[in-house]
């Protein structure tokens, strides 16, 4: 077997899935999919907010951060809304997919999905070529949208962003947001 360096280990866990998802989807779809709907900015644990972000012993905030910001697309956000003092967050999932109408159906969510531009997100390690190859071709297929619609809907004919938000919640088990490998690894679970 290969040696796991820290540059091949997502690979080989990406192998090690399939190619190809439970859902039917595969990890480039998975890859269309986040680079659509992930954010750039992930607002986190409010009470970081009283750190003097100094390294302190002790203190209960030393490795908590109120926001994180990437250059480009890193998390998926857990939540619909968020405030952090002065700073209000909505995630693109939620601004783009339900914008402003209280649910969505199928049809309107895997319409609304497969229209969004695709920004290469971080976080999947892909080869040089299949990167290029998604820069060339980064359009998901309905089935795809259709796929994460189900998973996110749970049987549902109708969708509010609240009842996603929760599923992604149990996805990234309770934390603020998923990068792409949680996100890929839970949609193949779906």
């Amino acid at each position: 077997s290969a040696l796991l360096t820290p540059n091949n280990r997502f690979a080989h866990r990406c192998h090690a899935m399939a190619s190809t998802t439970a859902a039917g989807i595969s990890q480039e779809d998975a890859c269309r999919l986040f680079g659509r709907i992930a954010d750039k900015v992930l607002l986190m644990d409010e009470s970081a907010g009283d750190c003097c972000h100094s390294g302190c012993d002790g203190c209960p905030w030393r490795y908590s951060f109120s926001v994180l910001e990437a250059v480009s697309p890193k998390w998926l956000p857990t939540y619909t809304k968020k405030r952090i003092n002065d700073r209000e967050h909505v995630p693109k999932l939620v601004e783009e997919l339900w914008a402003g109408d209280r649910e969505v159906d199928r049809e309107a969510f895997v319409s609304r999905l497969v229209a969004l531009e695709y920004v290469q997100p971080i976080g999947p390690a892909l080869p040089a070529a299949e990167r290029i190859a998604l820069k060339k071709s980064p359009g998901v297929s309905e089935e795809a949208a259709g796929a994460l619609f189900d998973a996110l809907a749970q049987g549902v004919e109708s969708l509010t962003a609240t009842a996603a938000s929760k599923v992604l919640l149990e996805w990234a088990d309770g934390k603020d947001g998923l990068m792409f490998d949680e996100f890929a690894e839970r949609l193949g679970a779906a």
